[in-house]
């Protein structure tokens, strides 16, 4: 008979964080293995909440490295950069190293995913291998998250803190775990990413070679000018000032760039991937 695990896969997200918790509470004689599929690309909060929730847990986090690191695989990939249509980062940094860590014994992976989400998350083709979702189950929402978080001390990642403008007049923050240069990630996030972390910021932009650029038809080294900047900062204004007027509720993955009346397709398609699921939960 093979061994039964119980993987925890912690991405310094608050979802995932959240689920710790919770199924330290609510399913206490289980053994579960808590790991984190490291990049090498991440913020440093990522790795000082990954340390606030060991101490609050009184845990041990398993840190995985991929086989290759981002740098090696996009010289693989002769500079082509990671897109909402060619998702070969999440492939090789996060699938292929669950995989190989879970290639031995009956896997029970359990997810983030809460109860007012439309997502699946990752399901590969092996009969040994299931996926659990505890917040579903028992009714889990966003709010939940936040209490749960808050109740046991830890709070929310740093990331999520945010920034205020006076000149603008407006607030924003970073949406999500994962690399700091995610190609999901929105322009106003870029401006974050640029204001709290420069040095990782244009490490990003040395990424982009062969004209190939994370944000779509402009470079990092473009986007920074001060006339970029300021414009980024004006429509994002505009665009929280007609969110409240319409009443449209926050969303991480609304595009806030133009007056759309619809979801992007390609965000769309993140929002329900199982496999990017595994950067942002």
């Amino acid at each position: 008979m093979s061994e039964i695990r119980h993987i925890l896969s912690i991405s310094g997200g608050k979802d995932s964080a959240a689920l710790a918790f919770h199924l330290r509470d609510t399913r206490p004689d289980i053994e579960f293995e808590y790991v984190f599929f490291d990049t090498g690309e991440e913020l440093p909060e990522t790795y000082e909440y990954l340390e606030k929730l060991e101490r609050a847990l009184g845990i041990k986090v398993e840190y995985i490295h991929p086989k290759k690191s981002f740098e090696k695989l996009l010289q693989q990939y002769n500079n082509f950069l990671p897109s909402p249509n060619e998702r070969w980062c999440t492939r090789h940094l996060k699938l292929e190293a669950l995989i190989d860590y879970v290639k031995e014994g009956t896997i029970y992976n359990y997810v983030g995913i809460r109860a007012d989400e439309n997502r699946t998350g990752l399901i590969p083709h092996r009969e040994d291998f299931h996926t659990v979702m505890p917040f579903v189950e028992d009714g889990i929402t966003l709010n939940d998250v936040k209490r749960i978080l808050n109740e046991n001390g830890v709070g929310l990642p740093k990331y999520y803190e945010e920034v205020y403008d006076k000149e603008f007049d407006i607030t924003y923050n970073r949406t999500r775990s994962g690399c700091y240069f995610c190609f999901f990630m929105r322009q106003i996030e870029w401006v974050w990413l640029l204001e709290k972390h420069p040095e990782e910021y244009w490490k990003a932009a040395k990424f982009e070679q062969g004209g190939y650029t994370w944000i779509r038809d402009m470079s990092l080294k473009e986007f920074a000018k001060p006339a970029n900047i300021a414009r980024v900062k004006e429509s994002y204004k505009k665009y929280e000032e007609y969110k409240k007027k319409h009443k449209i509720k926050n969303g991480t993955m609304m595009e806030e760039m133009e007056f759309l009346t619809r979801h992007d397709q390609d965000l769309d398609d993140f929002e329900n991937d199982q496999f990017c699921s595994m950067c942002a939960l």
